[in-house]
């Protein structure tokens, strides 16, 4: 049986009637990482348009430099935070991905104090997308990286 990627399968809580509340500190840190998710999120899908667009064989009218390269992933990266945190719940994924790991935990978000489920679920949340930001940081490594520093 395979298990959800970037979970921990001791992570995965057993199926039962049993229902946890999430403190105001939790609840929060798990927005944040929903929020953080869909900023990365939003960050690749720029880049991705970036690189769809066609280009000038020569680089168009003034040569890309590397220096340029770098300069819009920061700009992407900068654009994507805006966008997740813009209004309440910025583009929505950041939302839904909230609500579906309060279902997925049993978890309610009413502000008592929380237990070891709620904290399983921010944990779950982190590791999901700290593996997805090391797979992204990897390939920028591998774009950005000194081969491509001369060009």
């Amino acid at each position: 049986m395979s298990q959800p990627i970037g979970l921990d399968p001791k992570l995965i809580p057993l199926k039962g009637p049993r229902q946890t509340t999430l403190s105001l500190r939790d609840e929060q840190r798990l927005r944040n990482a929903a929020a953080d998710f869909e900023s990365l999120f939003i960050k690749q899908m720029l880049s991705s348009m970036r690189k769809a667009v066609p280009k000038d064989e020569n680089g168009g009218l003034i040569r890309e430099s590397q220096g340029e390269k770098i300069f819009r992933d920061m700009l992407d990266s900068e654009y994507a935070n805006i966008a997740s945190r813009r209004g309440s719940t910025g583009m929505g994924l950041g939302e839904m991905m909230f609500k579906q790991l309060i279902q997925r935990y049993q978890i309610s978000a009413n502000g008592k104090s929380s237990a070891s489920q709620a904290d399983k679920a921010v944990v779950a949340a982190q590791q999901g997308l700290d593996k997805v930001q090391g797979e992204t940081h990897a390939m920028q490594a591998a774009q950005f990286g000194p081969k491509n520093a001369g060009k």
